[in-house]
């Protein structure tokens, strides 16, 4: 390898000329901005692709990464930079900082790697094609669009993405590792389509973050894991896909959204087995069946930070169990999503009866709610993994569920005129997700 200082000199020179030469082209050729925009993320990807045979040691990585974020800064915010060198980045109307999270999605990498280049150069190659091929197709041919929280995207675009995604892990897994060819295959169907949904649900630029930090850690989990075992998952993610799918029209979600609901249910089953799977479908399933539905919630109007308030705080004690497991975290996973149930019962009986007692329909979102999610406290008995749980502990959480459930009722009822009602304000989503963690909090108090 050559002196560090040589490959960071070369690095930088290399970009500037990369970055250069788009603009120009696309100033001569009147190029797509998108195209200009893709055109140099693509040629970024590759450059770094080939760090872990430039750089030995961390360090020269982790500068070029900090030089990047100050120029791209520079370029973003200096208006002789931005029309110059910066216009074949911001020549697209948007507000993103996709361009600020590659570099520091490059060095994470690098970082978590270490000494085995195919778990650095596989979530790069997947960013560096994937998301630009998507982008162009989508631009070209998409003629399917589905919502998103930052406008549309494309079925077509999608689909460009999960192939382009399942060649960049299958060859380089081929080429620089001995695994057998089928489990790479498996393996490879399984993390396309995973970091296919990370793109179609990232909002802001994260997915320059999402796509190689969920691709690597996909690859660290599964390649521990044996063919028929990588088979599951890839059954699990369809079985739920075809259910999201068939079940689409009867949720208020909109299509980023109910790609989230299929991300959110695989993580919640692959993390935490079948009974945490059960809950979260519970709460798709009766959210809409419980409540009159008001003429706003009658086509899809929520987005991926509806789906991001329900799932974050359950997450919390998801990941709680699967490091402890303690079949007790499970009673606080099902408490967030009944308090959920309880916050969506009272705004729908506000909605459609604005002039009942609003104590009343507190009351009534609370029993129902209750009700509905009883018997998941009852899911450890049925679970080969949970099994050992006493009865009178399930009970006390059963009957300790329905003061908490008031309790959150009330809460929702002085905070809501802070929280608004637009089902796109993120002060809303983020209160209704405190407000579940709050709740579930107390519950391990008394649980645990």
């Amino acid at each position: 390898m050559s002196h560090p200082l040589f490959g960071i000199v070369l690095v930088m020179a290399t970009l500037l000329a990369l970055m250069a030469g788009v603009r120009w082209a696309g100033t001569r050729f009147d190029l797509h901005p998108e195209l200009q925009r893709k055109s140099v993320h693509m040629g970024m990807g590759l450059i770094t692709l080939g760090f872990p045979w430039i750089f030995s040691d961390t360090w020269p990585v982790v500068l070029l990464a900090l030089l990047a974020v100050v120029g791209l800064l520079a370029m973003k915010w200096i208006r002789p930079l931005k029309t110059g060198f910066g216009g074949a980045l911001h020549g697209v109307a948007r507000s993103s900082l996709g361009e600020i999270y590659f570099p520091l999605a490059v060095a994470l990498l690098f970082i978590l790697a270490g000494e085995i280049p195919v778990l650095y150069v596989v979530p790069m190659l997947v960013l560096t094609l994937a998301d630009a091929v998507a982008a162009i197709i989508g631009v070209r041919y998409g003629s399917h669009p589905y919502s998103t929280s930052e406008g549309h995207k494309s079925a077509e675009g999608s689909l460009a993405f999960f192939l382009t995604a399942f060649g960049s892990t299958l060859l380089p897994v081929l080429m620089m590792t001995d695994v057998p060819a089928g489990k790479v295959i498996i393996g490879a169907l399984v993390i396309g389509l995973l970091v296919m949904l990370f793109e179609a649900i990232s909002v802001g630029g994260l997915d320059n973050l999402f796509i190689p930090v969920g691709c690597y850690g996909l690859l660290e989990s599964y390649r521990q894991l044996d063919g028929q075992n990588l088979l599951y998952r890839l059954i699990a993610l369809g079985l739920l896909g075809v259910f999201i799918y068939c079940w689409r029209r009867q949720t208020t979600l909109k299509g980023s959204a109910l790609l989230a609901a299929l991300l959110t249910g695989y993580m919640n089953w692959m993390v935490g087995g079948w009974p945490y799977l059960a809950v979260s479908l519970i709460l798709l399933i009766t959210y809409t069946r419980l409540w009159p539905q008001s003429e706003e919630n009658r086509y899809p109007v929520h987005s991926v930070r509806a789906i991001a308030a329900v799932a974050a705080p359950g997450i919390v004690w998801l990941l709680a169990a699967a490091r402890s497991a303690r079949p007790e975290f499970l009673f606080c996973f099902i408490l967030c999503y009944a308090v959920h149930s309880v916050i969506i019962g009272m705004l729908q009986l506000g909605y459609t009866s604005p002039y009942r007692d609003i104590r009343q329909q507190g009351g009534r979102a609370v029993l129902r709610s209750w009700l509905v999610f009883a018997p998941a406290y009852f899911l450890p008995y049925l679970s080969r993994t949970l099994h050992d749980l006493p009865l009178a502990q399930t009970l006390i959480a059963v009957f300790t569920a329905l003061p908490l459930l008031a309790l959150a009722a009330g809460v929702h009822l002085i905070f809501s005129p802070f929280l608004g009602q637009d089902p796109k304000g993120r002060i809303r989503w983020l209160g209704y997700g405190s407000i579940a963690l709050f709740i579930s909090v107390a519950g391990a108090v008394v649980y645990l």
